[in-house]
């Protein structure tokens, strides 16, 4: 801007003019310099305050990555509970009929062609039975007749019952007729396995008078051979089977048998 003449006419109007001018030079000046100042005033503050940083597509996947976890946990879940389904071995049913007509139902379970004896459903009958070690077979014996069955894992039954006694003299005793004479007589009782092929019990045989000892016979289901194994006592009790045979306990004394009939302490 000129400076204006003294000279002028116009001088003061013109001075004042400049003046103004100035002064609106000045402010605009002072304002952007205040603008340029609280700029970089907001600037550093920003920088100071370090505000986490929000990556889209990080939380995104992380959602996804989620969602992904928990439909993977399902299908493994659903794997494992389908695994447990397949792996899972039932237990099956198989009513048998025993030799003298009464049902009884075989609990078992089946892997392949291998059934596994478990348990055994008497249905009132009374009497007891004895799982082989290996699981396969079974025997049940009526307390009432004193009768022995044998069954299979495939259901097939027999009587294995020692039905007649014939003495070294050549006399014969029938089970049956010997128990109606003498209804406290033991012809057999608490048969037990000591493998899958021998069975041994207890019997009064081979005597018929009024003396109370008993005696461990061996039964041999291949050849159907009954042996007196000459074990003798009062009170004999045939217990379960150990890595040194089938614990007897014959008046108080434990004896292990096994199946070849061989015996130790």
């Amino acid at each position: 801007m000129a400076k204006p003449s003294i000279f002028s006419s116009d001088y003061e109007k013109q001075l004042r003019r400049r003046k103004r001018g100035r002064n609106i030079i000045i402010f605009l000046v002072v304002c952007i310099i205040i603008l340029v100042l609280f700029n970089i005033y907001d600037k550093a503050n920003l920088q100071d305050i370090k505000l986490p940083k929000i990556n889209a597509s990080n939380s995104s996947s992380k959602i996804s990555n989620k969602k992904k976890g928990t439909s993977v946990a399902v299908k493994e879940n659903k794997k494992v509970s389908s695994k447990n389904k397949k792996g899972e071995v039932k237990d099956k049913s198989l009513s048998v009929n025993l030799p003298d007509g009464k049902p009884v139902d075989l609990v078992y379970s089946e892997t392949g062609n291998t059934r596994t004896m478990k348990s055994v459903d008497l249905k009132g009958l009374n009497a007891e039975y004895n799982i082989s070690p290996g699981n396969k077979n079974v025997i049940i014996y009526e307390k009432d007749n004193q009768n022995m069955f044998f069954i299979d894992s495939n259901g097939n039954a027999q009587d294995i019952t020692y039905k007649t006694y014939t003495s070294g003299g050549g006399t014969s005793f029938n089970k049956d007729n010997v128990l109606s004479s003498n209804a406290g007589y033991v012809w057999c009782a608490s048969p037990r396995f000591v493998d899958d092929n021998t069975i041994v019990y207890v019997s009064q045989l081979p005597w018929f008078d009024n003396r109370q000892s008993k005696y461990v016979w061996k039964f041999n289901i291949t050849d159907k051979s009954y042996v007196n194994t000459n074990l003798t006592g009062n009170d004999i009790k045939i217990n379960s089977v150990t890595d040194k045979g089938i614990q007897i306990v014959i008046d108080g004394n434990t004896t292990y048998m096994k199946a070849d009939g061989s015996t130790s302490n």
